[in-house]
């Protein structure tokens, strides 16, 4: 892999990990809700749910996935109910006092990823893009796609979830952050949907 193409997926990792997506808004709302602190376990757990993506898209699922039918179909409808009930959780964690709502757990945070079409789409354009036909073997571009993936995953949750505390200090505790935080769970939808009609 030459130095050109790796500067090419890094770069593709920055714009896809640092962009919205339901992990970042999920992790935004963390942060405004309850902050770093609360947000990081659930970034971790994102992260690890995202590795059996990343070794199904290396090693074939990929191009399962590419060619539709019944599977994609029924990925489709859990991914959008699994999306749906995350931003009634995120909804959830602003419009209701605090204390009567638990903030989204470790084990909920797994499944953020393998129910995320933005990340399946991500990893499989760059397998296709820079992995496949790169000369090394499948488990050494299994390699590279995770270990490049995670990094930005953790990094980028990471700066979404302080943002989230940030405007958790501008704003405060009200309605203007309440219409914030459904704004971020109607984004998250949105941006589920058109990625599950591309």
């Amino acid at each position: 892999m030459d130095i050109a193409t790796l500067t090419a997926f890094a770069l593709f990792i920055i714009v896809m990990t640092g962009t919205p997506g339901p992990g970042n808004l999920t992790f935004l709302a963390i942060g405004a809700a309850a902050g770093y602190r609360s947000a990081f376990p659930v970034i971790v757990a994102s992260q690890i749910g995202s590795l059996p993506l990343k070794l199904s898209v290396a090693y074939g699922l990929g191009h399962v996935m590419a060619s539709g039918g019944p599977i994609v179909l029924a990925f489709k409808v859990l991914s959008m109910a699994y999306m749906t009930y995350l931003a009634w959780r995120i909804v959830s964690l602003s419009v209701k006092p605090k204390g009567e709502v638990s903030l989204p757990s470790f084990w909920e945070g797994l499944l953020i990823h393998p129910l995320s079409p933005k990340t399946w789409a991500m990893n499989m354009v760059a397998f296709t893009t820079f992995l496949a036909g790169n000369g090394l073997s499948v488990h050494e571009n299994a390699i590279i796609l995770t270990t490049g993936f995670v990094l930005g995953g953790l990094v980028f949750h990471s700066l979404w979830a302080l943002a989230g505390v940030s405007i958790l200090a501008i704003v405060g505790e009200g309605r203007l952050m309440r219409a914030i935080t459904v704004l971020m769970a109607f984004t998250m939808l949105a941006a589920t949907i058109w990625a599950l009609m591309l």
